[in-house]
C-alpha cells in the first residue's frame, strides 16, 4: 500500500519498528526484521519522508512489514539541510500527533503533496531562506485537518494571510508575499496556537534555524 515513512526506532540488534502513514490505513506501526543489516534490500527506503509502496502483513500483536518498493525519496529535499530538518519536523509531528488505525485520505493528500511542492521548489525556496513559510503552511493546515481553526489566530493584518496559508493552494501560498517581520509573527502565534490544541506538547521550530 501507498505509505509515507513518519519515522523509525531500533528494536533488539537487527530489527526496527516503523512508523508509516498509510492510504488505506492511516499511521501503522510495523516491525522491520533485519532492516539493520548490511545486506538489506529495505534500509535505504525506510528513512523518514520516503513515499513507498510497501508491503504490511497483519499479525496478531503487532503488523510486520515484507518488501518495499520506492516511489519518490524526494531527493531534492535531501539534498539541503534545511529542507531535510522541516521536512522531519513535520514527519515528527504527524506521528507524535496522530493516533494508529484512523484513515484519512486528506492528511495522506496532505503529506505527500506538502513534500512534493517542497521537493519541487527546495533549492529556491533554499535561496530566499524562506522554508519557515511551507512549514508554516503545513501546520495550519494540518491543525485544521484535526479540526481546529488557525486561521481566526490573528486579528489584524495577518488574518488573511492566515486564510491563504490554511484554505490556498501550495502555489497560492508560495507566490503569497509575507516579510520576514511577519513570518516571525505568524509563526510565534501559529505554535502558541498548536501548543494549546495539541495533545502532545511539540517542539518550537524556530529552534530549527532554518
Amino acid at each position: 500500500m501507498q505509505s509515507i515513512i513518519l519515522s523509525r526506532r531500533d528494536i533488539r540488534e537487527y530489527d526496527q519498528m516503523i512508523s508509516l502513514y498509510t492510504l488505506e490505513h492511516g499511521k501503522v506501526e510495523a516491525l522491520a526484521r533485519g532492516v539493520k543489516k548490511i545486506l538489506s534490500k529495505n534500509a535505504a527506503y525506510l528513512e523518514p519522508f520516503c513515499f513507498v509502496e510497501a508491503e504490511i502483513i497483519p499479525g496478531k500483536e503487532i503488523a510486520r512489514l515484507g518488501s518495499v518498493t520506492p516511489i519518490n525519496i524526494f531527493k531534492n529535499i535531501r539534498a539541503d539541510l534545511d529542507a531535510s530538518l522541516a521536512a522531519g519536523y513535520v514527519m515528527d509531528l504527524v506521528d507524535k500527533n496522530i493516533h494508529g488505525g484512523e484513515a484519512d485520505k486528506r492528511m495522506f493528500a496532505l503529506i505527500k503533496s506538502w513534500l512534493e511542492w517542497v521537493d519541487a521548489s527546495a533549492v529556491i525556496l533554499s535561496e530566499a531562506k524562506d522554508l519557515r513559510w511551507p512549514l508554516i503552511a503545513f501546520i495550519a493546515k494540518f491543525l485544521t485537518l484535526l479540526g481546529f481553526d488557525p486561521s481566526a489566530v490573528d486579528e489584524g493584518l495577518g488574518q488573511r494571510k492566515f486564510e491563504i496559508l490554511v484554505r490556498g493552494s501550495w502555489q497560492m501560498i508560495g507566490l503569497a508575499n509575507a516579510s520576514a517581520d511577519e513570518i516571525t509573527r505568524q509563526q510565534k502565534l501559529l505554535y502558541h496556537f498548536a501548543l494549546k490544541h495539541l495533545e502532545r506538547k511539540i517542539e518550537d521550530w524556530s529552534v530549527l534555524g532554518i
